[in-house]
């Protein structure tokens, strides 16, 4: 789920000392903070989901040095040290493990472990892809810090060149839909969320985003009035798509319910911004456009 803390961080220059050689490498996070490392790094400590998988996409994997234990994806993650969760990492294992970077996510980790970490000077870069032009860029800066930026590269064309054919295959009838991140309470992905880019990129509307609110909470009442022509929910938070009636049964009469479109989500593909969003955006695109004219 997206549901999490945010950090929250000043803008600065993360120093690394002196005696930089030629092949230091300066870049831009996502908080429009400099960090300049001497050379590639080579013990990357990843703090997010999304940030592991975007590392072994674009071959730094052997450059990661430990990871958290949301990190599922890819199978080879399993060989990796794990130093805690996204909200309650370890510092000390992480100082054990000898960074040379440590990557963080405004959606997950905390500005308290970000703050212990750069008290520690070890350098960190921030992520907060929003969009997916935002994870492309979030790869290349990626590609840089780990020296791999000729494999992000070829990544990034590949997506992009998914992304375009996906998006030209769109009907032309827009899905009216609502997407659960929570049942219990009725929490939908609204507003300028990631979510709300991949539904409305696989040629959707999100409902939600009315609301103006990124994650509103609704009530059973506003499902109905809504009404919407399809209904996804995250696999991490129900069992199966029956259970959505069990819990609320007058949704029994929305269109989506009636039309057999209620569908759902591997929560991994849709909630995490990293390379395998657009396998996500495929796979919304196909349910919305599916048993449509």
């Amino acid at each position: 789920m997206l549901l999490s803390f945010r950090l929250f961080a000043t803008t600065g220059i993360c120093a690394l000392g002196v005696g930089l050689s030629v092949a230091q490498i300066t870049v831009t996070d996502d908080l429009q903070r400099t960090i300049t490392l001497p050379r590639a790094a080579q013990r990357i400590i990843s703090l997010a989901p999304s940030i592991t998988e975007s590392l072994f996409a674009i071959g730094a994997g052997d450059r990661i040095a430990g990871i958290t234990t949301y990190c599922n994806y890819p199978p080879a993650a399993a060989s990796k040290p794990r130093v805690g969760g996204m909200t309650t990492p370890s510092i000390e294992s992480i100082v054990a493990l000898h960074p040379d970077l440590v990557l963080v996510s405004m959606e997950g980790n905390l500005r308290d472990d970000f703050t212990r970490l750069t008290d520690l000077r070890i350098p960190i870069a921030v992520t907060n892809p929003r969009t997916l032009d935002g994870i492309f860029r979030s790869l290349t800066m990626l590609g840089q810090l780990a020296g791999t930026g000729d494999s992000a590269s070829h990544l990034i064309a590949a997506l992009r060149q998914r992304v375009d054919s996906i998006v030209r295959r769109n009907g032309t009838q827009p899905a009216r839909t609502l997407l659960f991140v929570s049942l219990q309470p009725l929490i939908a992905a609204g507003a300028r969320t990631f979510i709300d880019e991949l539904v409305r990129q696989a040629g959707g509307v999100n409902l939600a985003a009315q609301t103006a609110l990124t994650y509103p909470t609704l009530s059973r009442e506003a499902v109905i009035t809504f009404d919407p022509d399809v209904l996804l929910v995250m696999s991490d938070v129900v069992a199966s798509t029956d259970a959505l009636t069990s819990l609320y049964p007058e949704w029994s009469r929305l269109t989506a319910v009636r039309s057999g479109r209620v569908y759902r989500l591997d929560a991994d593909l849709v909630s995490r911004p990293g390379p395998r969003a657009v396998d996500g955006l495929h796979l919304l695109s196909t349910l919305f456009h599916r048993n449509t004219p």
